[in-house]
């Protein structure tokens, strides 16, 4: 083995099952995160409950809504600039590689996981570079500085555990290995070396790391998803037993069934007597501790504890701005976060593009990344008067201006400039005949 050292051959599997404990916490994570939440609930509610099958389970995904909202930085896609390479081949290279799409979904893993790795590949097929998040449930990382790991295994599970592969990169070696840790013929890589000669992976933080590569944090947002379930559950169960009355009746013998309804005459012994007890199930106290639980969750998070008021009327766009002051410091410390990672994922894009596509990126060539303002939810009339500001101050042109309202049909400058002009001279044509007669 030309690329490992003797003493890493052998203990992948090791490696891999030790953090199985921390994997299953992830892909609970996860699980919660795509709406795979009733086992776990049916689990706790059998804890408590004898007959756990008669509570009808279902849950309001506050995981993913906190996730989603919190998830910023990435929301529009940003403004790459490059230096030492041409700017249509640099834009090329993240298209092929659907970045903005990739790294939109990562943001929102790494809400869930705290901690994700993004990896670089090669598409030999169309001769372009891949990009792909990969998840703490699939990794193991060894290493002395977080921010520069110094192994990486990836696990591929199977259908079957003997189905189950390993991806093991060192910056000089990489092996593929099967269940029980032995390798696997790599075709065309007999050495089983890394022909990049780094990483192909670049790690991703919720926050800057001290001395661990896997972040803590997000387990109350768990434990409140588990309570509000449960609490679900419970309220539609008391929901469901006290939506009718109760009949009730007194002076008979405890084994007589009476027989009732609105076209028949109840018959009791002197004394007795008949009725239906109203329900009186605290239906509304349930449903307020439940949404100061959903309320205070949103709030400890940043997100604003409104997000699950379902009783707050519309607001304005100045209002909605107010309320996002949170978010916004929020942004900033993921922007800061972000451009680290974008500076490193260049680093390794070039590696991985250089050694399939020789001098392609230039060894001195940077990327700067521009990322979008956050989107007021303003109305159309406040946008368009934000806009003439704007344009008044000399801040936006008209270009900035069509960019800004139709993102998707103009991406760029030139295609907004050459709509602009098109437009003028449109109008001009059609105000000439006017000219004419007057």
């Amino acid at each position: 083995m030309l690329g490992f050292p003797r003493h890493l051959t052998t203990d992948v599997v090791r490696i891999a099952a030790a953090s199985r404990a921390r994997k299953n916490d992830t892909a609970r994570r996860l699980s919660y995160y795509w709406d795979r939440q009733q086992d776990a609930t049916y689990r706790l509610i059998a804890q408590r409950f004898s007959k756990p099958e008669q509570f009808r389970i279902f849950s309001v995904n506050m995981v993913r809504a906190v996730a989603d909202k919190r998830a910023s930085t990435y929301r529009m896609p940003p403004r790459r600039t490059f230096t030492g390479i041409d700017q249509a081949t640099g834009d090329a290279l993240y298209k092929a590689m659907n970045a903005d799409a990739v790294l939109k979904k990562a943001s929102r893993y790494l809400e869930v996981c705290k901690t994700v790795a993004l990896q670089v590949g090669w598409n030999e097929a169309t001769g372009t570079p891949t990009l792909n998040v990969l998840t703490p449930n699939v990794l193991d990382v060894v290493c002395t500085n977080p921010e520069h790991p110094e192994r990486i295994i990836v696990t591929y599970p199977g259908e079957r555990a003997e189905d189950t592969t390993f991806a093991d990169w060192t910056p000089n070696g990489f092996r593929l290995l099967n269940h029980r840790g032995a390798a696997k013929p790599v075709p065309g890589n007999p050495g089983a070396t890394n022909p990049y000669g780094v990483l192909p992976f670049v790690p991703w933080f919720d926050r800057l790391p001290d001395d661990s590569f896997w972040l803590p944090g997000g387990d109350d947002l768990f434990a409140a998803q588990d309570a509000v379930n449960v609490a679900l559950a419970s309220l539609w169960r008391a929901v469901e037993l006290h939506s009718h009355g109760q009949a009730w009746a007194s002076g008979i013998s405890a084994n007589e069934v009476l027989q009732f309804g609105p076209d028949r005459a109840v018959a009791l012994p002197q004394g007795g007597q008949f009725g239906f007890a109203a329900p009186n199930a605290p239906i509304a106290s349930i449903l307020s501790a439940i949404e100061f639980v959903m309320r205070q969750t949103a709030a400890t998070h940043g997100v604003g504890s409104d997000v699950f008021d379902l009783s707050k009327v519309a607001e304005s766009g100045s209002a909605k701005h107010a309320g996002r002051l949170d978010l916004k410091e929020v942004r900033q410390d993921q922007i800061a976060q972000a451009r680290t990672m974008e500076a490193r994922l260049f680093e390794v894009l070039r590696a991985v593009v250089n050694t399939h596509r020789p001098g392609t990126i230039a060894e001195d060539a940077t990327v700067g990344v521009d990322f979008a303002e956050q989107q007021d939810q303003l109305s159309e009339a406040e946008a368009l008067e934000n806009a003439r500001t704007k344009s008044e101050l000399g801040v936006w042109s008209p270009v900035d201006v069509l960019m800004n309202t139709n993102p998707d049909g103009f991406p760029d400058r030139e295609s907004a400039f050459r709509e602009l002009q098109r437009r003028r001279n449109e109008a001009a044509e059609l105000a000439a005949p006017q000219r004419e007669v007057a």
